[in-house]
């Protein structure tokens, strides 16, 4: 075996540790607009790096047997995970059937140390980019294609043991079973079980998860005479008609270009920096901008002049038709929150809603970054929530799933830029603790820079070891605790805009 490759040792099918759980289910179980709205080959996955503490030998750090068992009662709280999707035979949507058919686990080895992945980064910190395969080894094997989503588990993962005695953990959901906010959960619901049974108490949950979607049916939606659907007053999604099937096909099959990413390292003066140049300078304006509108004002704007730049030398004007497409930003935002659909805080299924927005040339080639941040400000602030509920009602009462499809949100050459900070994916998510009793927290969790994550366009913003590094001082005094703590950027794009971005002194200061 390679120093570098991943060699898979063992397969094993995981089942409710307890068989009774599976008859609180219906079957088929089923799911709700929010979900019907994902494409069905889309999983969400990631991976979690965890460095072996020199105290532990190897078989004491991460027992396979043990996270096994942990798995099996984890299906306990959610047994729908152990099924299989499916169409409903006459609408159409998504369900799950099959039940009990089982979760993915993988074993497998790595010949390699993680202090020498780390090394092989200049940042010396262990980055996706420099992981076996981009992360993709990590990770259970997935056919992201229709034909195999019957047969692919909802919830696989992969355990693998590195040569130093590190441990990765690929754990991939399918995403019409939930978002990512439902996808932390159940990793936290992992190590929160795996924990227990370390310290022999029983594995329980004290706040079990709502598993069980909104709006799945029509007896949840609004009051409305029978036989009469709603009607849609949103240009988010339409009735597909039968054509635009093949011209949507074809406009896939054009896009071609070879798509590349790179990690991008903001620290907290960065970020406080970014936010005050997006914060607009006139102190009668009552306008404010979040970190994160403000790093995506930034990434917006340096991108779109990196493309435009690209343009011209192959000839073309910025103000072609195709250009258009360039000038829009898109994000997705999590509705839970009692200001939105007010849904249980421990709802998994999917409960998120794309928006998108758009800027002139001028202004992005030009502008202040303070008013590229307003654009996006105002995008995520106005969305109405009555008009959301009203888009879910609309798509659970349509007759035929198929043909109900969301508007291109992320059209080609567009940015988006999806938050994943607001999940604080490096805390509850530690299974093992040193001699100290002090938790063995994550060296990296990132999703892999492969599959649905190299798509051109694509910068997801996700936290950094940072918020829970020993050495990490952010309280001592009112000037620091503004500071927020590092988040690293997932930036993917068309391998013929890199060499613009990377001779952007603005830029490129920030690429690991």
């Amino acid at each position: 075996m390679a120093p570098d490759s991943v060699r898979v040792t063992t397969r094993h099918t995981l089942h409710c540790a307890n068989e009774a759980t599976m008859a609180t289910l219906e079957s088929p179980f089923c799911l709700g607009p929010m979900d019907y709205i994902v494409p069905s080959t889309l999983p969400i996955e990631v991976v979690f790096i965890y460095k072996r503490p020199r105290s532990l030998p190897a078989d004491r750090f991460f027992v396979v047997d043990r996270l096994k068992q942990a798995i099996s009662h984890l299906l306990d709280y959610y047994p729908h995970l152990t099924g299989r999707l499916q169409l409903h035979p006459k609408t159409h949507a998504p369900q799950i059937g099959h039940l009990g058919a089982g979760v993915d686990f993988w074993e497998a080895s790595c010949g390699t140390a993680l202090r020498n992945i780390a090394a092989s980064s200049l940042s010396g910190r262990i980055i996706a980019p420099k992981l076996p395969g981009y992360g993709d080894a990590l990770l259970p094997i997935f056919h992201a294609t229709v034909g195999s989503i019957s047969h692919n588990a909802i919830l696989a993962v992969q355990h693998t043991r590195f040569a130093c005695g590190g441990v990765s953990l690929g754990i991939r959901i399918h995403h019409q079973v939930c978002d990512t906010r439902g996808f932390f959960q159940v990793v936290r619901d992992l190590a929160e079980i795996y924990r227990q049974l370390r310290d022999s108490s029983p594995p329980t949950l004290i706040y079990p998860p709502e598993i069980r979607s909104h709006f799945r049916s029509s007896s949840e939606l609004s009051p409305r005479k029978e036989g009469k659907r709603p009607t849609l007053n949103t240009s988010n999604f339409y009735l597909e008609r039968e054509n635009d099937t093949k011209v949507k096909k074809e406009a896939q099959q054009q896009r071609t270009a070879p798509v590349s990413a790179r990690v991008l390292r903001f620290d907290g003066q960065d970020l406080a920096a970014l936010k005050q140049a997006a914060t607009n300078p006139d102190p009668r304006s009552d306008t404010w901008v979040s970190t994160f509108e403000a790093l995506s004002a930034f990434l917006f704007q340096r991108v779109y002049k990196a493309k435009v730049e690209l343009r011209e030398t192959l000839g073309h004007s910025p103000q072609d038709v195709p250009c258009h497409s360039l000038r829009q930003f898109s994000t997705a935002m999590d509705m839970r929150d009692p200001d939105r659909l007010n849904l249980p805080p421990r709802y998994l299924a999917n409960a998120v809603h794309c928006l998108s927005t758009s800027a002139s040339h001028g202004n992005l080639m030009k502008g202040c970054l303070w008013y590229i941040a307003r654009t996006i400000h105002y995008a995520i602030r106005s969305v109405d929530k009555t008009a959301v509920k009203e888009e879910f009602q609309w798509i659970a009462a349509q007759p035929d799933q198929r043909r109900v499809k969301s508007t291109e949100t992320f059209p080609e050459g567009s940015i988006s830029v999806i938050q994943w900070t607001r999940e604080n994916t490096y805390v509850g998510t530690d299974f093992e603790v040193r001699r100290n009793g002090k938790p063995v927290s994550p060296s990296l969790v990132s999703p892999p820079l492969s599959g649905a994550y190299l798509m051109d366009g694509l910068a997801m913003v996700i936290p950094t070891e940072e918020k829970v590094s020993a050495g990490r001082v952010n309280t001592n005094s009112p000037a620091e605790s503004d500071i927020p703590y590092a988040v690293d950027v997932n930036l993917a794009l068309n391998d013929q805009i890199w060499p613009y971005l990377e001779r952007d002194i603005n830029f490129l200061k920030y690429i690991c």
